[in-house]
């Protein structure tokens, strides 16, 4: 029971390990060995950082006070919904996609309980993560697979300039779509009462992590040297919290190196090489968006970058193409995991609600390239 329990919690990590057990059988472990591992592991730190970041702003309850100063004087379910939706849009800038839908989807869930719209969870948290994916796009640490194309910024020569014009015009698409959404979410008046005892605990420490924040923003800007940045991070959590260490998601860093390896072990094999290399001289960004629909954005990326020159297509094809299937990012299997943990959930609902939405956006924000 407990092993069935494990694998229905971490369902994403169970199946990146064994793609990438299964796939070591068709690779020489020479090559295995070839990898370019010092990019993925410089990848993974960087989100550790990140990861280490939010936890220590949860301990100084800074997370629960932004909560009670955007939610607390709201009247409306319109006004409340996006608010709630724009919480995830604008800190998956700076936090990342997964961990900004880790933070508000439960403090959504409970707030509409409270508000007596249990019946609007669906849609605001879907709405959420719709938000989060495309608010994580306009940065390079906003999601995983950002982060790793920006990593080869000096192998493929372009600036972060170049970067936000690439991506500019599916977030402006994208935002009008998701407020157009919300808008039409019905309005009834209503009253939220939140506790406005809520203070920022620890405030000395909390500057230390505000500084800590910006060292990894440079360090992602190539600005600060990584290692130095990377040994500063840990030293100060170690020392003025270590605690966090214990309270953050290593699995996903897990699913990042795992399905590195799958992806590396895969383009090694000459038939699916020779198809991919087909499918990217076609159109390097709707394949990466079809191949995001069955393996998730993160590994398509991984993936299909060694085939083409085209950066932009890429980074686009996977921020569009993590629209779509419930397994199409990893934002989105985070959502459905906090929906099932919600006593009142009614999973046929919620997948109406999914698909309706996510179409919607995969219809709106693929013409923009």
């Amino acid at each position: 029971m407990e092993v069935r329990e494990f694998v229905k919690r971490n369902f994403l990590l169970v199946i990146s390990a064994i793609l990438a057990i299964i796939s070591l059988f068709f690779v020489p472990f020479d090559t295995v060995l070839s990898y370019e591992y010092q990019r993925i592991l410089k990848t993974i730190c960087i989100l550790l950082f990140f990861l280490l970041i939010v936890a220590g702003l949860k301990e100084c309850k800074a997370l629960d006070k932004l909560a009670t100063i955007t939610l607390g004087n709201l009247k409306t379910t319109t006004s409340l919904c996006l608010v709630l939706i724009l919480l995830p849009f604008f800190s998956a800038m700076l936090f990342s996609n997964d961990v900004s839908l880790l933070t508000f989807i439960p403090i959504s869930i409970a707030t509409l309980g409270m508000a007596k719209r249990k019946e609007l969870v669906a849609v605001v948290i879907v709405l959420q993560t719709v938000a989060a994916n495309i608010g994580s796009s306009l940065t390079p640490f906003g999601n995983p697979h950002n982060l790793y194309i920006f990593n080869f910024n000096d192998k493929y020569g372009f600036t972060l300039m170049d970067y936000e014009m690439a991506l500019i015009p599916i977030v402006v698409v994208g935002t009008l779509a998701i407020l157009i959404m919300t808008l039409m979410i019905p309005k009834h008046e209503m009253e939220v009462k939140m506790r406005d005892d809520i203070k920022i605990e620890h405030k000395p420490k909390f500057l230390v992590i505000m500084a800590m924040f910006i060292l990894a923003i440079l360090t992602v800007m190539n600005i600060v040297p990584f290692y130095i940045v990377a040994v500063i991070i840990i030293a100060v959590f170690l020392i003025i919290m270590p605690k966090v260490f214990l309270k953050i998601d290593y699995s996903i860093l897990c699913i990042f190196f795992f399905l590195f390896i799958f992806a590396n072990n895969v383009t090694s094999i000459d038939a699916i090489r020779s198809v991919l290399t087909d499918l990217m001289a076609w159109d390097p960004m709707l394949t990466t968006v079809l191949v995001s629909q069955f393996t998730s954005n993160v590994p398509s990326t991984i993936l299909l970058e060694q085939f083409t020159d085209d950066w932009a297509a890429v980074v686009v094809g996977a921020d569009i193409g993590g629209f779509g299937t419930p397994i199409a990012s990893m934002a989105s299997v985070i959502t459905l995991r906090l929906y099932l943990l919600n006593k009142e959930h009614d999973v046929g609902h919620f997948f109406k609600v999914f698909f309706l939405i996510e179409l919607v956006m995969l219809a709106v924000l693929i013409p923009t390239y």
